[in-house]
């Protein structure tokens, strides 16, 4: 194959930000994935211009059928290629003749297939090379731009889902899709939505970079089977002051069988690419689960040291968090006498200890919990404070039985505490998954379904903090 060309970000932002859209495929046919991206578009309220095109011409869900590329009444700024393999490279050459520069290319049978399907490929790619088109795919689900509606993928995507600034690049379209909903359930909108598929042409260095310029986008997010170009993404990273977070799939020999089936993905060193993205800036995580998470958390002020107050009402999860802060290379301020005695005011039988970490077990008034994690986030000698959560209720609604059985619903006081101080608070919430479904929709902190996921976060938001400083 031709090597890759450079990465040009107009090019980039012709797809994502594209103004008209040609679908090739389009019927009423059940089943036919044309008519689901158009359906789409329609349901996600997209308001460019939208052609389809269809052989046999006539009319599918209100939008007259084009019988060729050739006979679309206006320019195009993108292609949509959605018929089987061995037409794609023909359909490409058309587009190329009308003037389409940019392709988005759902369908599979290529490199992933089998040897026939390399040839397909081949000639995929030399046809884009006459026409200069750069293209996203084959073999994936394409694009979304959550702010313009843009949504080409051929499954049916809820239009509901929350719209933000964290953007996914996905090599698996189903991965991407399940990210997707997790970033729903934790109530953290999305901006741009990339499943790379085959990446015949442009690939994860590609976006990474765009991403990295786009105004919209506040955390990249990244799941990838191979990395091809391992120097140029390095590099592209350490130039991009953002988040970057990278689950790496394919590290296992039986894994490996199963993505070269999958996305024709071949396995690259785990361990000399752990290390490379170390020093790149990119945070690696261990489990799908979480990006999400981690996502959301860097919505919060920068963690701009190591020094933090951990905050329990139970003293069993303050040392189960407690280990993990010294896990993370978390320290715990002394506490000053006259700060010592003010907290002691507040508690119930003054039968706890106060130091940092900070027991509240003996505080069972709402007002008095919120009043001391001020206390403890005005202090100049904490960066931030980690404060675990428990809920008793087992029902959804936060708001009525409080948190931990206290009368009144703290979550709204603590989120205002971070817009006060500027400084983070990051916690988790020991509760039934309704609960937490609850919360999260009623402020937009991050909040972690355990607490050692939150310390692990907010180490993950300390390290891009201290990095970025740097």
């Amino acid at each position: 194959m031709p090597s890759r060309r450079c990465y040009n970000y107009p090019a980039m932002e012709r797809i994502f930000e594209a103004e008209s859209v040609a679908i090739v495929g389009v019927s009423e046919r059940p089943g036919n994935l044309g008519g689901y991206i158009l359906k789409n578009l329609m349901a996600w309220g997209y308001e460019g211009r939208v052609y389809c095109v269809n052989p046999k011409g006539g009319e599918a869900f209100g939008h007259r059928l084009y019988t060729s590329v050739s006979d679309l009444p206006g320019p195009v700024d993108l292609g949509v290629i959605i018929v089987p393999a061995p037409a794609v490279p023909g359909i490409v050459d058309e587009c190329g003749r009308k003037g389409i520069a940019r392709l988005a290319i759902p369908s599979g049978g290529f490199e992933e297939f089998d040897s026939g399907g390399r040839e397909l490929r081949d000639a995929l790619v030399a046809a884009a090379r006459r026409h200069g088109i750069r293209f996203v795919g084959p073999n994936c689900l394409t694009v979304i731009n959550a702010h313009t509606g843009l949504c080409l993928p051929f499954v049916p995507i809820p239009p509901d889902l929350p719209r933000g600034a964290v953007s996914i690049v996905a090599q698996s379209g189903g991965i991407g899709l399940d990210f997707l909903a997790r970033l729903k359930d934790e109530n953290t909108g999305f901006a741009k939505f990339v499943s790379i598929g085959n990446k015949t042409d442009l690939d994860e260095v590609d976006y990474l970079e765009y991403l990295g310029r786009d105004p919209a986008t506040g955390v990249i997010c990244m799941y990838l089977e191979d990395v091809e170009r391992g120097r140029a993404l390095m590099e592209a990273a350490r130039g991009i002051d953002k988040p970057i977070l990278l689950y790496k799939a394919n590290v296992e020999p039986l894994a490996r069988e199963s993505a070269q089936s999958h996305t024709a993905a071949l396995a690259n060193d785990d361990a000399v690419l752990d290390g490379a993205l170390r020093q790149a800036g990119i945070m690696r995580v261990g489990r799908l689960a979480e990006l999400a998470g981690y996502a959301k958390v860097f919505s919060l002020p920068p963690l701009r040291g190591n020094r933090v107050a951990l905050v329990s009402p139970t003293g069993g999860i303050l040392v189960l968090a407690s280990d993990q802060c010294a896990r993370r290379g978390f320290v715990f301020p002394p506490l000053p006498a006259s700060l010592v005695e003010d907290i002691k005011n507040h508690l119930r039988a003054g039968v706890i200890n106060i130091s940092n970490p900070v027991d509240l077990g003996d505080v069972h008034d709402a007002e008095a919990r919120v009043y001391i994690v001020d206390r403890l986030m005005e202090q100049e000698f904490i960066d931030g404070v980690i404060m675990l959560l428990i809920s008793r209720m087992a029902s959804g609604e936060v708001s009525t039985g409080g948190i931990h059985g206290l009368q009144k619903n703290i979550l709204p006081d603590l989120e205002a505490l971070v817009r006060k101080h500027d400084k983070p608070l990051v916690f988790s919430l020991l509760a039934v998954s309704e609960v937490r479904h609850g919360a999260r929709r009623m402020v937009s902190l991050p909040i972690f379904d355990d607490a050692e996921e939150a310390v692990d976060a907010a180490a993950a938001l300390r390290d891009f903090s201290l990095r970025r400083a740097r």
